[in-house]
């Protein structure tokens, strides 16, 4: 199984899980900590690799600082990655300043997750329509710092499956996310200066009745090595 096809199927089955939610009232209990549980059911159901959750990739060193989950291999000894995935899912009220950072902080982090041969590292960004809506979509026409901000998230993070790659140069990054780097180990993110890289793979509706309820979206995520770019 390739990234790729990982990515679909983590995408339909979030945004399946998302729609059961909803259809039983349940939707505004759906968060980040059962979008984590699902997702290792899914990883693990698909025979190929064992999730583990909360885990300390190999080079980070001594760090307390971990990732949502691991992909490794089946073996009880298994110390390969074969990818990583960080997970976000806005509930009903947010701060969509704050967690636009967050998220990027953990497109940052997963690009400085050593893996092999898979080779995954996927954000995972679901949640209800207005959530969706709200992070992306809705404009801050009294803060232009927040705007400038929301406007630069977008660069980042395609929606759109027919133009799936995006990017932010140092310059925009290190401007709009000043903190983008603060979640990764010092030792590891060494004042990186490169473009910080995004690719689609996935995207996923939930819908009842035709009317949208929510969304997954997962992105490959990747960087230059830097120096300026």
């Amino acid at each position: 199984m390739n990234r790729s096809d990982l990515a679909k199927q983590l995408a339909a089955g979030l945004a399946g899980w998302h729609q059961l939610q909803t259809v039983q009232n349940l939707g505004k209990l759906s968060g980040e900590d059962t979008a984590r549980s699902i997702a290792a059911q899914i990883i693990n159901a698909q025979g190929r690799f064992a999730p583990a959750t909360s885990k300390l990739p190999n080079n980070w060193g001594t760090t307390k600082k971990r990732i949502d989950i691991a992909l490794l291999g089946r073996s009880a000894k298994a110390v390969i990655w074969y990818g990583a995935l960080e997970i976000k899912w806005p509930g009903e009220s947010f701060d969509a300043h704050q967690v636009r950072e967050l998220i990027v902080q953990d497109a940052m982090r997963l690009s400085f997750v050593e893996t092999d041969i898979t080779k995954a590292k996927l954000l995972m960004v679901g949640g209800n329509s207005a959530a969706i809506t709200k992070l992306f979509d809705t404009p801050h026409p009294t803060s232009l710092a927040a705007e400038d901000r929301r406007k630069a998230f977008n660069c980042l993070l395609s929606r759109d499956l027919a133009s799936p790659n995006r990017n932010l140069t140092h310059a925009i990054w290190s401007n709009q996310f000043s903190q983008a780097g603060a979640r990764t180990p010092e030792t590891v993110f060494n004042d990186f200066n490169g473009k910080l890289k995004t690719e689609l793979l996935a995207y996923e509706e939930a819908k009842i009745g035709g009317k949208s309820v929510g969304a997954v979206f997962i992105w490959q995520c990747f960087r230059t090595r830097g120096t300026v770019a």
